[in-house]
């Protein structure tokens, strides 16, 4: 096999540096778009952080079928067995929910914040787990625990000032542990059946979206104590859901 071509590690470089920049951008726009919809004293009041995982999973799959039907005609469609599809699904279901519902009921720093728990997570359960096993240097697992001490003054701060509340801190410490099992799971199962990260999307977001569309609204009712049938839709509240499901697309 030939060397690659110097323009050619360059275009590769150039395009990975614009899907880094792309995701990075959506994710932080997708925050603040979900909390001018979702703030309860703001104008659109959308309480329903389920729900609203539900569209956007539901949206990422209208959108993957979409792509699809621009595939070659022989090009077989990505294949995950039904146990694994439902397994991830739940995992992933309870992830985005509760990332959500922490946004909607926490300030948006210690919803940051919390989420930088998410790789000592990852990186202790891969430590542990029998079958992984992975050890860190000193430098790494000192990093580690300046992340997790300075999450842990953050917390307390806000708790202690009333930012915050018992109920917003566990949803947020069940986001990491969802969000790190997620990102376990997600590597573990691409390598299992030889997916990339679009084809696993492909194969599971129609479940997700399913499930959290029969059970959100519930879930959103018992948290929020509002009915999403209740909620007076206007032409503001509609403009900012095709953004936040639109940019949730590029996640």
């Amino acid at each position: 096999m030939g060397a690659q071509h110097p323009q050619d590690r360059g275009s590769n470089t150039a395009a990975g540096v614009f899907a880094w920049m792309l995701n990075v951008t959506s994710s932080v726009a997708i925050v603040f778009a979900n909390k001018v919809l979702m703030n309860q004293k703001g104008d659109y009041r959308f309480t329903f952080a389920c729900t609203l995982s539900a569209i956007h999973f539901l949206t990422a799959a209208a959108c993957i079928k979409g792509s699809q039907l621009f595939k070659p005609a022989g090009e077989a469609a990505p294949r995950l067995p039904w146990k694994d599809t439902l397994y991830f699904s739940v995992v992933a279901v309870v992830s985005i929910s509760s990332l959500n519902l922490s946004l909607l009921v926490n300030p948006v720093g210690l919803y940051q914040v919390a989420k930088l728990l998410i790789i000592p997570f990852v990186c202790a359960v891969e430590f542990f787990h029998p079958q992984i096993q992975r050890r860190f240097n000193s430098a790494t697992v000192a990093c580690i625990a300046v992340v997790v001490a300075g999450v842990a003054i953050v917390t307390v701060n806000d708790l202690g000032s009333g930012v915050t509340h018992l109920m917003g801190v566990i949803v947020a410490g069940v986001s990491v542990l969802s969000s790190g099992m997620q990102q376990i799971l997600c590597g573990t199962m691409q390598r299992q059946h030889k997916l990339q990260s679009h084809q696993l999307l492909a194969a599971t977001s129609p479940v997700q979206g399913a499930m959290l569309m029969l059970l959100g609204p519930w879930v959103d009712a018992a948290v929020s104590g509002n009915w999403i049938g209740n909620y007076q839709l206007t032409s503001g509240a509609v403009g900012v859901l095709v953004l936040s499901c639109s940019i949730s697309v590029a996640v």
